[in-house]
């Protein structure tokens, strides 16, 4: 059997209103004036199943379009990917559809996007996946490549277009791909290639060295196949660095390790010569095996079906159809987040145009592809924020006033639910020009992974006259259970239920979300659907534990607000219990989020002790904002920064600021930092892997990271009382 652990939310936390209340216990129901204001304003944006409560849980929610739990199968002869490509083939054979910028080694510099149509990608699928029968049928084993066992075919790079041609090349002879995050430390390489067995694995040329450091910990490799061609000129800039001479060396590096090394344009020559039929697969059979970003344990193997992940697709189409759309894809496709969008898209013929793998490039990238469509997680959409920001609003003289004055009017007409995203003066004036370094044509952006600041939520959709889209979902169920209503501008929520997925909550007493609360019903967020994964791979204990009958428990608390829609306050394991004088339950992340409100935050973790009261947080400083505070406390302006990180009384005004900024969030006592330890190298994936592939926060990690300096903040609060 399978299993593993839901993923992080991808929502976003609630207002500083949000506090845990302590109720009493009664039946659970969705109290009746929200029934009311359903039935008599219609303004509930989600529909409520009628008598469908239960003792311990809320009233079930659908989708206000789709009552009756179905979604219009304008597509039913699809019921795998492969039959979704398939689908794409026929009806849009000449639509360009995957595209990316060519390297120049001799200009080191990015061309303008080149495309292949779907007939073209087709080819080369076929061609690549009859390749793979023989690859697997001479180096894997006998059987192996006729398609009739299912395999899992490892991919591990950034994303482009031969991400996508191994992927649907595999589903070709019912193999599931395996991905490998092209940010993974070596250990949870080694952890995943072990845990799932592979046997072949699919990169870019800069992952083989990865590959072959660690081979002696990896028995179950045999062959590697590189995206990039180990002869002739290199196509992007992770194979600039490798002369033929670098190749020859690891060629023979590989022979020494048993490892077969191929490049993707010889296997495909190996399809030519050794033509075979496809052997598509079923609905129920593995379409991936997704391994969770790993937050508080270690990564479990997620399996969904292709039934799975195609009703994911048909649900979202309805949410937000992608017709002729044009995408710009950055964020990993080896999160199931990412590749849900682009099958969304396949069934609207969309057009993918990839990166050019550094978010340096973003701007460069989105201005040459003119994309009308973008989807990403907050992180990166917050360094979108801050690189536009600074070039606008936060820029000197006439045209950072003019930018300011544009965009406070837009907001308040925003809020006011008086105007629209589009202001006739402003943006001709102002906005447009914003809206250019998203290429300005967009139509649509959507936020999944994590909460998304409601500063930046806001900013971003007067700013580029855009809809912003913040979506829930979680490995478990395809990234693929609420969003947005398109014609809702408030913030603050993921929406309401995908078409045809079923939510509800059921009671945590033992840290008080009930369900009967007032006025909103609270607690853990429960995903009944097709989505739904058929369980953590070689992990039947807890497949059983994330399951309640045919739910999903997802592990993420929420509350069903009075206009339905739907808010994620945090992660079940991150409320913690704060004990005398408060006996309160305290929710970390959600705190996390709101302190980073502040300019002065970049980037911030809070913890606390169980044998303390106070909360406690490590802080990395928005340099630019924290220079100009720490030279006039220490009224020196030619001090390091890292000495200004250390003084006190840049502390303690640190700590003031922080006070002031939770109090006017309306936080309780026990909910302000009582110490703040000033770091100033940020978090991230690779140099303190303090972040997952995904940018989450890894708490345990964070714990241990700083332990040092916690307990050193825990003797001083204990020496000053």
């Amino acid at each position: 059997m399978y299993t593993q652990q839901p993923h992080h939310h991808l929502s976003h936390i609630p207002h500083h209103g949000s506090h845990i209340p302590h109720h009493s216990h009664h039946q659970s129901h969705i109290p009746q004036h929200l029934l009311n204001h359903h039935n008599s304003h219609h303004h509930f944006n989600s529909y409520v199943i009628p008598n469908s409560a239960r003792p311990g849980y809320s009233a079930i929610l659908r989708h206000p379009e789709y009552p009756d739990g179905r979604i219009p199968d304008e597509y039913s002869n699809v019921h795998t990917l492969y039959d979704l490509f398939q689908r794409s083939i026929s009806l849009f054979p000449s639509t360009p559809f995957l595209g990316a910028r060519h390297y120049n080694q001799a200009k080191h510099n990015f061309g303008e996007y080149k495309w292949k149509n779907t007939t073209e990608i087709a080819e080369s699928v076929d061609l690549f996946g009859q390749g793979l029968d023989v690859v697997f049928e001479k180096y894997v084993g006998r059987g192996m490549g006729s398609g009739g066992v299912q395999t899992p075919l490892g991919i591990y790079s950034k994303n482009r277009a031969e991400w996508v041609i191994a992927e649907f090349s595999g589903f070709r002879s019912r193999r599931y791909s395996v991905a490998l995050y092209d940010t993974l430390s070596s250990d949870c390489v080694e952890h995943i290639v072990n845990h799932a067995q592979l046997t072949v694995i699919v990169c870019s040329v800069d992952k083989i060295s990865t590959l072959l450091a660690v081979r002696h910990m990896i028995p179950s490799l045999k062959v590697i196949i590189s995206m990039d061609a180990l002869t002739g000129k290199a196509k992007n800039p992770a194979a600039a660095g490798f002369s033929m001479s670098s190749i020859r060396t690891m060629h023979k590096h590989a022979e020494t390790q048993d490892i077969v090394l191929l490049d993707m344009c010889s296997v495909m020559d190996l399809g030519h010569a050794n033509p075979s039929a496809p052997k598509p697969p079923t609905a129920g059979d593995v379409c991936t095996i997704a391994y969770t970003s790993g937050t508080t344990e270690a990564q479990k193997g997620v399996v969904s079906t292709h039934g799975s992940y195609v009703f994911s697709a048909k649900s979202l189409y309805q949410a937000m159809p992608l017709y002729h759309a044009t995408y710009l894809s950055f964020f990993t496709l080896a999160n199931c987040f990412e590749r849900s969008i682009v099958y969304t898209g396949m069934l609207g013929g969309m057009r993918i145009g990839f990166f050019s793998s550094d978010m340096v490039h973003i701007a460069e990238d989105a201005q040459s592809l003119r994309p009308t469509v973008m989807a990403g997680v907050p992180y990166l959409f917050n360094d979108i924020y801050h690189r536009v920001t600074a070039a606008t609003i936060y820029a000197p003289g006439i045209n950072g006033a003019m930018a300011r004055t544009a965009i406070k009017q837009k907001l308040q007409r925003l809020e006011s639910g008086k105007g629209g995203l589009k202001h006739s003066f402003w943006d001709k004036l102002v906005c447009n020009k914003m809206a250019q370094f998203f290429g300005g044509r967009l139509k649509l952006l959507i936020s999944g992974g994590d909460p998304i600041d409601a500063r930046v939520m806001s900013f971003l959709r007067v700013a580029i006259s855009c809809p912003l889209l913040e979506t829930y979902g979680a490995t478990e169920c395809c990234a693929a259970a609420t969003a947005g209503l398109l014609s809702d501008r408030t913030s603050g929520h993921v929406g309401v239920p995908l078409p045809g997925v079923d939510i509800c909550l059921r009671d945590v007493p033992e840290i008080g979300f009930l369900t009967s609360s007032h006025p909103h019903p609270r607690g853990e967020l429960l995903v009944r659907g097709t989505n739904v994964f058929a369980g953590y791979y070689k992990d039947e204990a807890r497949s059983h534990v994330s399951l309640d009958g045919e739910w999903l428990a997802t592990g993420d608390l929420a509350q069903i607000n009075e206009d339905g829609n739907i808010e994620i306050i945090d992660r079940k394991e991150n409320v913690v219990h704060i004990g005398e004088p408060y006996d309160q339950c305290v929710p970390l992340e959600h705190l996390e989020t709101i302190y980073s409100r502040h300019p002065l935050v970049h980037d911030i973790f809070i913890t606390n002790h169980p044998d303390h009261s106070e909360l406690v947080a490590i802080v990395v400083p928005v340099l630019d904002a924290f220079l100009p505070l720490a030279q006039k406390i220490t009224d020196n302006k030619s001090a390091p920064v890292e000495y200004l990180a250390n003084d006190e009384q840049v502390i303690s005004a640190m700590q003031v600021v922080l006070y002031q900024h939770g109090n006017k969030a309306r936080l309780r006592t026990c909910e302000m930092i009582a110490a703040v330890y000033c770091d100033m190298t940020p978090f991230d994936i690779e140099g303190n892997g303090l972040l997952t592939s995904t940018y989450k926060l890894k708490r345990r990690v964070a714990s241990q990271y700083y332990a040092k300096q916690i307990e050193a903040m825990y003797r001083q609060l204990k020496e000053r009382s």
